[in-house]
């Protein structure tokens, strides 16, 4: 349609004026994070060395579409120096990165609320709802619906819910509440709404995960198979999405005591600290520094 050629013209053409600016700027370093823009980067008229692919994610999992895999995929191929963001990222014959550095999170943001009191009696359960199958929301939703004891627990879900998913939940017995998030103090303030956060998702188990990051910074109990949850001796994290098994979490969460409690979240919240944008920011500089030589 006129509408389609329209809106591929108009990425067409941001895309190019990247490009020119990036030649423009004359860079000491260009740095690609999403696989289109990796193209962008490797068609620079610039020296290699200077040319880097800070990758978040094998995102190949993220399409369905055998031609969208194929452009993701053959970024990992292009002439970038790689650097990922968690250890096991990437298929070992992708293994030619020149280091790893773990995504930050705005510690002055995240920050901790002042105690992990119950409001009212009652528990709160957060979710980032997603759009993407991927990301597992729905997945979350069964495990929650499937819980045998419901009494006092509210859900609050930010960004994406899905209305059938909304009344599932309300025909379970559940209070719903939905937050449309359009800023990092209103996510920050919505984590700490939470006593409970999960921050659970089908594929890429143990990589570095932004919720769950930020929701443990946020004092929350978190149950997760992302890092850095996965980096502790937490007795809530998940090897890889199980249904069962985020079950019994859900439900281990609910019967800790205080004290448990308190050390769970001291526990997330100490883990924290080296992922400060401050050490994670000159890491990242020194890497970029030493690479450029």
């Amino acid at each position: 349609s006129s509408q389609n050629r329209v809106k591929i013209w108009r990425i067409i053409k941001n895309y190019y004026n990247l490009w020119r600016k990036c030649i423009e700027l004359n860079p000491d370093a260009v740095v690609a994070s999403f696989h289109l823009t990796a193209y962008l980067v490797a068609l620079l008229p610039i020296t290699r060395r200077k040319k880097y692919y800070y990758i978040q994610a094998y995102e190949v999992n993220f399409f369905d579409n055998i031609i969208w895999k194929l452009i993701a995929g053959l970024t990992y191929y292009l002439p970038l120096k790689k650097i990922l963001n968690s250890p096991n990222l990437l298929p070992h014959k992708h293994d030619d990165f020149i280091g790893v550095v773990p995504a930050g999170v705005d510690l002055n943001v995240f920050y901790p609320k002042p105690s992990n009191r119950l409001l009212n009696g009652h528990t709160s359960i957060g979710i980032i709802g997603r759009k993407e199958k991927h990301k597992g929301t729905s997945e979350i939703i069964s495990v929650l619906c499937s819980l045998e004891n419901k009494v006092g627990i509210i859900i609050n879900i930010a960004i994406y819910l899905e209305e059938v998913d909304k009344e599932r939940l309300i025909a379970a017995g559940f209070q719903v509440n939905f937050f449309p998030i359009t800023s990092d103090l209103e996510l920050a303030s919505f984590y700490r709404s939470n006593d409970i956060m999960i921050a659970a998702g089908l594929i890429e188990d143990g990589a570095f995960h932004y919720p769950c990051a930020e929701s443990m910074a946020c004092g929350c109990l978190v149950i997760s198979n992302y890092a850095p949850l996965t980096e502790t001796n937490s007795v809530l994290k998940l090897v890889k999405f199980d249904a069962c098994k985020l079950g019994e979490a859900i439900n281990l969460c609910l019967n800790l005591d205080l004290e448990e409690k308190s050390k769970e979240i001291q526990s997330n919240i100490s883990v924290l600290n080296k992922y400060d944008w401050k050490i994670v920011g000159e890491t990242f500089n020194s890497l970029l520094l030493d690479a450029n030589k």
